[in-house]
């Protein structure tokens, strides 16, 4: 394995070793040391019991009995001075110190813990001076010590490699994942090969074939949409280029205010075209678009002044006051929209509701025209989408109209829907979270 994977694998390996083998060696330090204090404290307890016992059967027999054993220094003192030796053997050492506790002395270079023991003799005072050769004490705590400074580096490195072994098996799946994702540039349809089980592993192959699957129908709907936009774009193009090359080729077939007429009201189109579509692109951005406090019934109230000034019946009698955290310049717009779809598809009137109820503000706009069919109510709010009667070039829009309905509804944290009104036509629903006074 190269590149990241392989240098994750060496930095795991290599921080899980030295974490091994630090603790190992402090491990090992703290027993050599723990087994080097229980020997001298066993050899202790016992020089302690040894030279009780000595004091004990010296003050009962008159003298210190005899006692052979290499490894034990047995001497009764009066005032620092040997008056006795319990081996003749090993008359020639030196006194003892007399301690009231524990005391290492160093002998013919080997360590002998020291103990002593008061007792009355004669009526007079003597001591028990007992050492004990701590040599065998000594060679345990050597022979442990050599055995952990080979046996701790044999683990880690045993470790180490059990580590090296696993983490590169556990990152195999992850690497084949790369590859695949890697490899999807060529083919977006590719997906990853799930590893199987329901390990982290297997979470993050179904987690990156989710993200491929958005990315794929992202682009998908980006492709539609730039093929879209360039057939809308195309149409008022075509159609001032065909006036005008008719003027060119036959003037005498048309005349100056209809040439610009027909370029006047294509140009608008096409203005309002392009406007659209920048809106949904900065949308579509996130960019630019700030939420604050708005008070939408000024925007109805304001939008059906407009629709009055063309010549539109409208009803406003069910207008209340209702407050929303939105974008404003947006939410106008939106109004707009479903003002103009709806003067577009009725026949007599256009009625505007605006209530508030349960923290929720809900704008109806109904018309009288034929309706939209149940099944196109949730196409009518996809860009480009547009029903069969409303492809008209004079009375149908470029089907981005209600889009951006429902994108300012979404921004403002509601929804957008079409329902059936009273009036047998269409009823625009914009429902959005009320915002309620400071």
């Amino acid at each position: 394995m190269t590149g990241r994977l392989s240098s994750l694998r060496v930095r795991i390996t290599a921080t899980t070793t030295l974490i091994v083998l630090v603790v190992l060696a402090l491990g090992a330090l703290a027993a050599v040391a723990l087994l080097g204090r229980s020997l001298v404290d066993a050899e202790s307890q016992t020089a302690e019991d040894q030279a009780e016992q000595f004091a004990l059967d010296t003050e009962n027999t008159g003298r210190l009995p005899s006692f052979d054993a290499d490894e034990v220094i047995i001497q009764l003192q009066r005032d620092g001075r040997i008056v006795a030796v319990a081996d003749d053997d090993i008359d020639d050492y030196p006194a003892l110190p007399v301690a009231p506790g524990d005391e290492v002395v160093r002998i013919d270079d080997e360590r002998y813990l020291v103990r002593s023991e008061p007792l009355t003799l004669d009526d007079a005072d003597y001591t028990v001076v007992l050492a004990r050769s701590l040599e065998a004490a000594d060679e345990a705590v050597h022979a442990a010590r050599v055995l952990l400074t080979v046996a701790v580096p044999v683990v880690s490195v045993f470790v180490g490699t059990l580590i090296w072994i696993v983490v590169g098996r556990s990152l195999r799946p992850v690497e084949r994942i790369r590859r695949d994702v890697e490899s999807v540039g060529d083919d977006p349809s590719r997906r990853v090969a799930s590893p199987g089980g329901a390990d982290e592993v297997a979470r993050l192959a179904s987690t990156m074939n989710r993200m491929l699957d958005k990315i794929e129908a992202s682009q998908r709907v980006q492709r539609r949409f730039v093929s879209d936009a360039s057939h809308e774009l195309r149409s008022p193009v075509a159609a001032i280029r065909q006036h005008t090359q008719v003027a060119l080729d036959h003037p005498e077939a048309t005349d100056l205010p209809s040439l610009a007429g027909v370029v006047d009201a294509e140009a608008d189109r096409l203005h309002h075209l392009v406007d659209d579509l920048l809106l949904l692109a900065r949308i579509d951005e996130g960019s630019g678009r700030t939420r604050t406090e708005v008070d939408l019934d000024d925007i109805v109230l304001a939008e059906a002044a407009r629709l009055r000034a063309l010549g539109v019946t409208v009803d406003t009698t069910r207008v209340g006051p209702a407050r929303v955290l939105a974008d404003e310049g947006l939410l106008i717009r939106a109004v707009r929209n479903a003002a103009q779809n709806a003067r577009r598809h009725t026949r007599t009137r256009v009625d505007f509701t605006l209530t508030t109820e349960r923290g929720q503000v809900a704008l109806y706009v109904d018309d009288d025209g034929d309706g939209v069919p149940e099944q196109d109510r949730e196409r009518v709010f996809r860009r480009f989408e547009r029903r069969d009667d409303a492809r008209s070039r004079d009375s149908g829009g470029a089907g981005l109209g209600l889009a951006i309905v429902a994108e300012a509804a979404h921004h403002a944290g509601g929804t957008a829907a079409i329902e059936s009104s009273p009036g047998g036509g269409a009823r625009l629903v914009l429902r959005l979270p009320e915002h309620p006074d400071s």
